[in-house]
């Protein structure tokens, strides 16, 4: 792959990644970040899974770090009800769709740690109620190898990346937006 259609995803993913990051908000206050939490996730059990069962390409020497179990600490440690089920709808059969979806969980990781320094200024670290903001901030080689992986994968279909990329935004938004997935 190379840069230009690497630009091209982000790109056609702006959009649906800044209606993401708006969702998510600030996380100025205690309550803020509970929700945030709550919301997260259902996104990221359903993402991991999904993950996990997926038939990974011959070749690709890489795979996604998983923080829904984190997160499961992270919401019993702010006494949050366990996660919703949602069921995701999109196809992680093609490597294009495959990098789609890796492209948002994978990038999230950049977020982390700017939410990471949020959280902390709120009490929370990585032995309470932000384990997986500590984990994904810590991994400072995961974006770059991701890249890589996208930049070497032949047969790149920008237009199928960004269509389930956008899907993956559009479930977490969904997840963001949804008043019911906040616990007590």
């Amino acid at each position: 792959m190379r840069g230009s259609e690497r630009v091209e995803l982000r790109n056609r993913t702006r959009d649906a990644h800044q209606r993401v990051d708006a969702a998510v908000g600030e996380l100025s206050t205690i309550e803020d970040y509970r929700r945030y939490v709550a919301r997260v996730l259902p996104f990221r059990a359903i993402m991991d899974e999904a993950l996990r069962n997926v038939s990974w390409p011959e070749g690709w020497n890489w795979r996604p770090s998983g923080v829904a179990e984190l997160l499961a600490q992270d919401a019993c440690d702010l006494g949050l009800a366990p996660a919703r089920r949602i069921r995701p709808d999109f196809d992680l059969s093609d490597p294009s769709a495959l990098l789609g979806a890796l492209y948002v969980v994978e990038g999230s990781s950049l977020g982390a740690r700017v939410l990471r320094q949020r959280a902390l200024k709120l009490g929370f670290d990585e032995t309470f109620g932000a384990k997986h903001l500590a984990s994904m901030a810590n991994d400072t080689t995961r974006w770059p190898s991701f890249l890589s992986l996208l930049e070497r994968t032949r047969d790149f279909d920008v237009v199928r990346s960004a269509v389930t990329a956008n899907a993956v935004f559009a479930l977490a938004q969904t997840c963001f937006e949804s008043t019911y997935l906040v616990a007590s």
